[in-house]
């Protein structure tokens, strides 16, 4: 059965992040090429020009430079008041040794910047800044979406297809219905809404998801920029319990990203910030419980399966997103994949299906296998200190090296997601350089067990 959108269509998108904002763009670009009018009403209870909890949207915040190309392709022009801190490059530390990763391709120079996804941390004493989420949600508005405050508390799939979805949203006092020709699940991975859709019977199954760690704390941007620099700090200390750990300058705030091998939780965060090396990069009174915000988010480690129906269609990371990195720019693909399906072929659960999930499993899902290669074998060589240490140091020492530009490129897109996993997993195996390598392995094998 064939169901389309036509003229004074309402689409119902629940949740105001990135992935609901993104989407509500296209739909309203797309209706306007196609010359038909509709109603974008998005369904978000949080209020992003909050501090804190009220208004965070739980992510490190970096914007790679492909995002904000995006963004401007579509006329979505980046505020300065929305900048924490314009980002040079990365810095990779191991045991013994660090080394910058620069941008691979001169002499053009990267933009990576870094915001909030909220109006900043709790205990900010001042206006930080415009929340990157508000931008967004503010860019829906004026191109005509409506924003209802509310959380959407039900969701009723009638029988038949060709009549609309029926919502239900606020509390007991202002509760109210609104019928949708189409609903657009953009409400993420850590929304209580993600497990009601359960209860629907159309097959939808969640990503599977772990735990993270963010915390924010108050270094100063003197005592940032001197630590610092404007690079990010990523670190690879072979922890066992951490697959990922980064340091992101953001102005005068500090925000610190973990993702761990399992869920995270308070003591895990405490071990990592107590080992040696992590001490000596800290700022002082980085603990002091009146100066720190912290959160423990999921993020997802798969896609979802069938996540979507007619007249109903799930995008963002509940949907499917790139592991582990990129999660706006996820959104953003997702977003334009589904609307334009929703407009060109129309809203049903076989259009949806064409259309929307089979390209995104081409573009994010398949790669995912590459990056989990990538991950699983960087977890097993990031346990070998000496071996670590030691390419680290070749590379500071040999900065002009064939094998150096080439281990600078693999490391650069790993960090910063600029290329595919696909892309990186065979750059990182090229037989020269790995050739180029062995020596350096051979000497920390033979040292290891001399």
């Amino acid at each position: 059965m064939r169901i389309h959108l036509k003229d004074n269509s309402n689409i119902a998108v629940i949740g105001g992040g990135p992935a609901g904002s993104f989407f509500a763009h296209f739909a309203l670009l797309y209706a306007k090429q196609l010359g038909i009018k509709i109603s974008v009403t998005i369904f978000e209870k949080r209020d992003f020009t909050k501090k804190g909890a009220k208004g965070c949207n739980m992510s490190a915040g970096v914007l790679s430079e492909t995002l904000i190309n995006k963004l401007s392709e579509q006329n979505i022009r980046l505020p300065s008041a929305c900048i924490q801190q314009e980002i040079d490059g990365y810095f990779l530390q191991v045991h013994e040794y660090g080394i910058p990763l620069h941008y691979p391709y001169p002499p053009h120079k990267t933009k990576i910047v870094t915001v909030f996804r909220g109006s900043g941390p709790r205990f900010a004493n001042y206006d930080i800044s415009k929340s990157f989420d508000h931008f967004l949600l503010e860019h829906a508005q004026e191109l005509g979406a409506d924003v209802i405050p509310h959380t959407v508390t039900n969701i009723q799939i009638p029988k038949d297809p060709k009549n609309p979805v029926k919502l239900t949203y606020g509390d007991e006092v202002s509760k109210a219905e609104y019928a949708a020709d189409l609903v657009v699940g953009a409400f993420g991975v850590n929304s209580d809404t993600l497990y009601e859709l359960n209860k629907l019977g159309f097959d939808y199954v969640p990503p599977q998801t772990v735990q993270t760690c963010i915390m924010d704390i108050y270094p100063t941007r003197t005592v940032n920029n001197t630590l610092y620099g404007k690079n990010i700090y990523v670190f690879s200390l072979g922890s066992k319990f951490i697959k990922f750990a980064a340091f992101v300058p953001k102005g005068d705030f500090l925000t610190i990203c973990l993702v761990g091998k399992k869920d995270m939780d308070k003591a895990q965060l405490h071990a990592f910030l107590n080992q040696p090396k992590i001490q000596e990069m800290l700022p002082k009174d980085w603990d002091d419980p009146k100066k720190r915000c912290v959160c423990f988010p999921s993020i997802p480690l798969n896609h979802a399966k069938h996540p979507y129906t007619n007249r109903l269609v799930i995008i963002g990371d509940a949907g499917i997103s790139r592991t582990y990195k990129n999660g706006i720019d996820s959104a953003f693909t997702t977003a334009q994949l589904a609307a334009k399906t929703a407009f060109e072929r129309g809203v049903s659960e076989n259009d949806f299906a064409e259309g929307y999930f089979k390209p995104a499993k081409r573009l994010l899902g398949r790669d995912n296998v590459y990056g989990n290669i990538i991950l699983m074998a960087n977890d097993i060589i990031s346990q070998q200190r000496n071996i670590v240490s030691n390419h680290i140091k070749y590379m500071s020492e040999h900065p002009d090296s064939w094998g150096t530009r080439q281990m600078n490129e693999v490391l650069w897109n790993t960090v910063t997601g600029n290329a595919t996993y696909k892309n990186i997993f065979f750059k990182s195996i090229n037989p020269r350089l790995l050739l180029s390598l062995l020596p350096v392995t051979l000497f920390s094998l033979i040292r290891k067990n001399g």
